[in-house]
């Protein structure tokens, strides 16, 4: 996969989280107010997270230091925490 094609993913990953996010916002907008509690205190640490993965799809796209091979892999790293974080809150809170 070269470079472009990888800023592509990373930006998918990107509007899934996006996605995501929202149908969690949704579900937990209609959960009883102890579910809504913890998606309140949850989800900060998912917009971090988004975050984080919008700094390195950011450091993607602006590098010209040649380190893409160590760019791409914290990327990765980052989407895989992002990705777990995202699964555990979904199954800690709503049961899937």
């Amino acid at each position: 996969m070269d470079r472009n094609e990888f800023i592509d993913k990373i930006k998918g990953k990107l509007d899934e989280l996006d996605n995501e996010f929202d149908q969690l916002q949704v579900r937990a907008d209609k959960a009883s107010e102890n579910v809504r509690h913890q998606w309140e205190t949850r989800k900060l640490e998912l917009k971090e997270k988004r975050e984080q993965l919008s700094a390195r799809l950011d450091e993607l796209r602006n590098d010209s230091s040649g380190h893409w091979d160590e760019i791409k892999a914290n990327a990765e790293k980052t989407w895989e925490s992002t990705r777990k974080g995202l699964k555990d809150i979904k199954d800690s809170l709503f049961g899937n």
